[in-house]
């Protein structure tokens, strides 16, 4: 099966399914080319949709007027985040729309900040939202993450728990501090459903990474008991 180097979400679900088939109970006959490439052009056109929204997001960028009102302002910073969210997990090599998007995003900031002046409490503010946004992007560049915060679940739920486990140990770390408490207990109750069914030899390499999350979970229930 062939895969191209920056496939989009859908393409990237069915990657993962292939590379690891006794996780998701399939036979890698059963992936086709056909539904490889239904993917992709279905991931093709998810970008013809976005460029034609940066555009649009890019105009009103540049026709911000001097003095404009800040809901306008904010509005459009909204707009931007959410545009740099979604290239994240499309198809293509994105780094050079996503750099623009930074560079649109720190001129809003820069006018936003300007209106702010002197007003140290608004410039904390602004300063905790940078650093809250520059943790955001870091994260967007882990597939996984940027697949897992699209908005049409490109991961399907019944098949989290089964992914997780395709990633890397790095990743999986970064992800699971996005989970509360009742989504980890789900995610490691499905995982050992699944595991359940398959004999010890598969189940050993993903081993270290089931207890990652069981201990993941513990922390994270122990936290919210303490609070």
């Amino acid at each position: 099966m062939l895969f191209i180097d920056f496939p989009g979400a859908r393409e990237r679900q069915l990657q993962r399914k292939y590379n690891h088939p006794a996780l998701f109970a399939i036979d890698k006959d059963a992936l086709t080319t056909e539904m490889v490439l239904m993917a992709r052009q279905d991931d093709a056109a998810e970008v013809e949709d976005f460029m034609t929204s940066f555009r649009s997001v890019v105009e009103r960028a540049v026709n911000l007027k001097p003095n404009e009102q800040s809901d306008v302002i904010l509005a459009l910073k909204e707009d931007l985040d959410k545009h740099y969210e979604h290239c994240s997990s499309l198809q293509g090599d994105m780094s050079k729309i996503k750099q623009a998007l930074v560079t649109l995003i720190q001129a809003i900031m820069g006018a936003v900040r300007t209106g702010a002046g002197n007003d140290v409490n608004a410039q904390t503010k602004l300063d905790e939202e940078d650093q809250a946004r520059d943790e955001h992007y870091r994260l967007q560049e882990f597939d996984f993450i940027a697949d897992l915060m699209r908005e049409d679940a490109s991961i399907p739920a019944e098949e989290l728990g089964v992914t997780l486990l395709t990633e890397p140990m790095n990743i999986i770390s970064e992800a699971l501090v996005l989970f509360q408490p009742e989504q980890l207990g789900d995610i490691i109750k499905a995982i050992h459903t699944r595991l359940s069914s398959l004999d010890d030899d598969t189940i050993i390499p993903y081993q270290n990474k089931v207890n990652a999350i069981s201990t993941a979970l513990m922390q994270t229930v122990d936290q919210s008991s303490n609070n």
